[in-house]
């Protein structure tokens, strides 16, 4: 029996059960698309913000691999480009702060894969 990892793919269409169910995800492997940002929309996240179209933000220490560390930086500043992210999280917090009209889900995960 050989061993297989187990990733979540989040379509649009799972995106609401993502935030009405965020506890459901803690510890399991996702993948969705978002837009990534060194330091966040807002600069006050100590590494990258990664968010969606939809209201589901993951904040993560570090990207992987380099290479995609070095175009979020280069042709994707500014969360110009939209990505794949591959993140497990281990916690999450709701907020009605971030963005006015809605309650937005934040992921927390040490590192993040993401691939263009």
């Amino acid at each position: 029996m050989g061993l297989s990892a187990c990733v979540t793919q989040v379509q649009a269409s799972d995106i609401q059960d993502l935030v009405k169910h965020p506890q459901d995800y803690l510890g399991q492997e996702i993948e969705m698309k978002a837009y990534c940002i060194k330091g966040g929309r807002s600069g006050d996240v100590l590494g990258y913000e990664c968010t969606t179209k939809d209201g589901v933000y993951v904040n993560t220490g570090d990207i992987t691999p380099e290479e995609a560390k070095a175009k979020l930086a280069d042709d994707c500043a500014g969360g110009k480009c939209e990505t794949t992210i591959s993140f497990e999280p281990h916690s999450f917090t709701t907020s009605g702060v971030i963005e006015p009209d809605r309650d937005v889900v934040v992921f927390n995960t040490k590192t993040a894969k993401v691939s263009f």
